[in-house]
């Protein structure tokens, strides 16, 4: 264990051989060694080679894509994405039946980035969304629905039908 214990100590001191001038090792009466950067009595001198280091060359950043380049640079609003949007559902002159509300799905294409939404428009009504799609409460009848991102729109015409639950007159 005291052994262990002194190649412990070595390990911890190892960094600062480097920083030391001289090195020296001597063994107690009781048999442990120990190193210290100060003689003691029966202290014999290590020599110690000097650590090893390397400083690499300076690497050169390629123009116009360094970090701190960016970070200095003030920020360019981003050009609007060209974008062609259709609606995928319902279908134009579709009839749906007994629905009280209706999903509206769009295609986008390239796909949304981030920040990107799309406008739907249901009989006047409009919801943002950031994804493809935006659900609309609906009664029967016929509807419009749009989808538009970006100066890019796309619509369709739709109807929802319920079924009537009359019951027969009773005489």
């Amino acid at each position: 264990m005291r052994r262990l214990t002194a190649l412990f100590l070595v390990f911890l001191l190892i960094p600062s051989l480097g920083a030391a001038d001289a090195m020296y090792k001597w063994v107690d009466a009781q048999g442990n060694v120990h190193y210290s950067d100060k003689p003691a009595p029966g202290a014999t001198k290590i020599d110690v080679p000097k650590a090893r280091t390397f400083t690499p060359p300076p690497v050169a950043a390629p123009e116009g894509n360094s970090s701190n380049a960016r970070q200095n640079q003030p920020r360019q609003p981003r050009a609007p994405t060209s974008y062609s949007i259709g609606i995928n559902s319902p279908q134009d002159q579709e009839t749906l039946w007994n629905v009280s509300s209706v999903t509206i799905s769009a295609s986008v294409s390239p796909a949304l980035r981030s920040g990107d939404s799309v406008n739907f428009t249901l009989d006047g009504a409009s919801k943002t969304v950031t994804g493809t799609s935006a659900s609309f409460d609906v009664d029967r009848g016929e509807h419009t629905a749009t989808a538009s991102i970006n100066g890019a729109s796309a619509s369709v015409t739709f109807f929802v039908q319920k079924t009537s639950s009359k019951k027969p007159p009773t005489h």
